[in-house]
């Protein structure tokens, strides 16, 4: 199969063309295999489909894959210049066709394969000609010559010469036998013949001229011109040159000027400039100073119990709860303790019971509310589709960031998760963006017909900094290898990726320049794909929205729009979530203990199993 994943398009059946009982798109493997045979140059102009055939709940599609990565963009939409380069690139892969469409064996297949839906289809993927929605045509043009023959006119045979449109049927075979002969025929007489029928709709994009001219003998040579006595240029012609040379010097000796940029940053693509950055890292650096004082005095005054577990100097465990006490025999792994809300490593998330709003806890773990809550985001715009994470703010309410569904059309966005069972559409309801011009950068759309659960959002006043948090998303490096994804792609639109859940420690709060924008810089990873995910306390309550990274030479700083600039998005918008001011009190069910070892043997006894061997110097019995 091809390597790279270009687009995803809707299939009707109707439009595609049959050949030996099967759709021609079927045949892709068996028409490259005859390409690569007899016309190499061609093999990888048809991209490769996976159809989905759709059922109740979802149409049928294609996606194309082809030899080439990059974005499919039609011709129609290239500049003169590139439309030029892939127009000759196009045109050798298929002329070599054209002989083949008369072959007895294979021409049938070819003819219709040549055949695609729209001009759009005929596109270039980083220079390198490529046919979509190949082996189709509008409903009725199959049967009807004049309005198929207009139609080619207008895809493959706007940009290649035809002496006539590919022939489906026995009598279009002859006539296209008859067009192809007619130049031959022609050779001799002052033109060519009139052409008819199919040969006069190709030969209104100029194929017949263009053939007739590839087969004609070339004229006599003129005579080479007589050669002009060269001019003499005069002082003042050298003006202009030597001008152009001291320019040129200049720019030259500016540009090598230590500092000189050929290509200055684009600052609307960064998310936070760079003196901004600067000082949050150090901040992050006080941060990072105090937790390493912390760890090291923990290190420095940590016991290990008899039966295994670390205390640290408060007598704490290392998940910050305290040691089971022996007199209480519900006091054993399983049972739900109160937890340090700064712990040295943040407990199992599997482990932290989620409190509700009424004051008991969840059955299930913090893991299960996250991934009912948590949802993959894709969006898919005129330079690709692209993914990020979104959040239940209410039943069908979902948040992500603006930068995740920027340039989406308002039927281009789409949001599954294990609960949701399938990809459903979204509705955009309200957008705030980009983060440098506005200081915020979320989105909020509608899932109809979604009946899900919402995290509760924090705005609390006391400091969140080294508390624990989690962050929820669907990474893109994660997202490449997980095989639930790729039956997505290949389009599967029942198949849900994993979440992917990564924990770490709040670093620092601040009020972000140039807008004052409150952030959360935290230490639990986050990469592309990540965004407009939520990170969540202890509690899981959501405490930010994951919005960009900062990457540096030693470490990354991973920052979340805080809560309350999410509250302030949300007013008016009809989206209530329940909102929660109380510090997060965790409560962590106990681990199971280690196993057990077994005791060791007494000196110079055999382990169990093991025959006893006789001592040196011993008799053997």
């Amino acid at each position: 199969m091809a390597d790279y994943f270009l687009v995803k398009t809707p299939l009707t059946l109707e439009n595609c063309l049959s050949h030996d009982g099967a759709l021609v798109l079927e045949q892709h493997a068996e028409l490259r295999a005859m390409l690569e045979a007899r016309a190499p140059a061609a093999a990888g102009l048809f991209a490769e489909p996976l159809i989905s055939r759709g059922n109740d709940q979802a149409a049928a599609s294609v996606s194309w894959y082809g030899d080439v990565d990059g974005q499919p963009v039609p011709l129609s939409r290239l500049d003169s210049a590139s439309r030029a380069e892939v127009q000759a690139r196009l045109q050798a892969q298929v002329t070599p066709l054209l002989p083949l469409l008369d072959d007895p064996e294979v021409g049938a297949m070819l003819s219709r394969a040549l055949y695609t839906l729209e001009p759009g289809s005929i596109v270039a993927v980083d220079g390198t000609p490529l046919l979509l929605n190949w082996g189709m045509l509008p409903d009725g043009f199959e049967r009807d010559r004049s309005a198929r023959a207009n139609h080619f006119a207008q895809t493959l045979g706007a940009f290649v010469p035809f002496p006539a449109p590919p022939p489906l049927g026995p009598s279009e075979a002859q006539k296209y036998r008859e067009a192809i002969a007619a130049p031959r025929a022609a050779a001799g007489d002052t033109g060519p013949a009139p052409a008819t029928g199919a040969a006069a709709a190709a030969a209104a994009t100029g194929g017949m001229a263009a053939a007739s001219a590839a087969k004609a003998p070339p004229p006599p040579p003129s005579p080479p011109p007589a050669e002009a006595e060269p001019r003499r240029v005069g002082p003042g012609g050298w003006v202009p040159l030597l001008v152009l040379t001291v320019l040129a010097a200049v720019v030259l000796l500016w540009l090598l000027l230590p500092g000189t940029r050929l290509f200055p940053n684009d600052p609307s693509e960064q998310a936070i400039s760079d003196v901004a950055a600067a000082e949050l890292a150090e901040e992050v650096n006080v941060a990072l100073e105090a937790r390493l004082a912390s760890l090291q005095a923990a290190l420095d005054g940590a016991q290990c119990r008899a039966d295994g577990t670390l205390l640290m100097p408060d007598g704490m465990t290392i998940e910050g709860l305290l040691p089971p006490d022996p007199r209480d025999p519900n006091d054993r792994a399983g049972a739900i303790v109160p937890a340090d809300l700064t712990p040295i490593l943040p407990p199992d998330p599997a482990r932290v019971a989620v409190p509700t709003a009424t004051g008991t806890l969840e059955t299930a773990n913090l893991l299960a509310l996250v991934d009912a809550r948590t949802a993959l985001v894709i969006a898919q715009t005129a330079t690709g589709t692209g993914t990020g994470t979104g959040f239940f703010v209410g039943p069908d309410l979902l948040v992500t960031n603006f930068h995740v569904v920027e340039g989406a059309a308002a039927d281009s966005i789409f949001v599954t998760n294990e609960a949701l069972g399938a990809v459903r559409q979204a509705q955009l309801l309200k957008q705030s963006g980009p983060l440098q011009a506005t200081g915020a950068d979320f989105a909020l759309l509608r899932v109809p017909g979604a009946n899900q659960p919402a995290f509760d959002i924090l705005q609390g006043t006391e400091s969140l900094r080294l508390q624990a948090v989690i962050a929820a998303g669907y990474p893109g490096d994660i997202l490449r290898t997980d095989a639930q994804f790729s039956q997505l792609r290949a389009g599967d639109l029942s198949a849900v990726p994993q979440l992917a859940v990564t924990d770490g420690t709040v670093s620092v709060e601040q009020d972000m320049a140039p807008r004052n924008t409150r952030v959360v810089v935290h230490s639990a990873p986050i990469s592309t794909g990540n965004s407009g995910g939520p990170l969540l306390d202890s509690c899981g309550r959501l405490v930010g929205v994951n919005t960009f990274v900062v990457q540096g030479p030693l470490r990354n700083l991973n920052f979340a729009l805080a809560s309350p600039e999410l509250l302030g998005f949300l007013q008016g918008t009809g989206a209530l979530p329940n909102v929660v001011s109380s510090p997060c009190r965790p409560q962590v069910a106990r681990p199971s203990p280690p196993p057990a070892v077994a005791a060791l043997p007494a000196p110079g006894a055999p382990a169990e199993g093991i025959p006893a061997l006789p001592l040196p110097g011993a008799t053997p019995e």
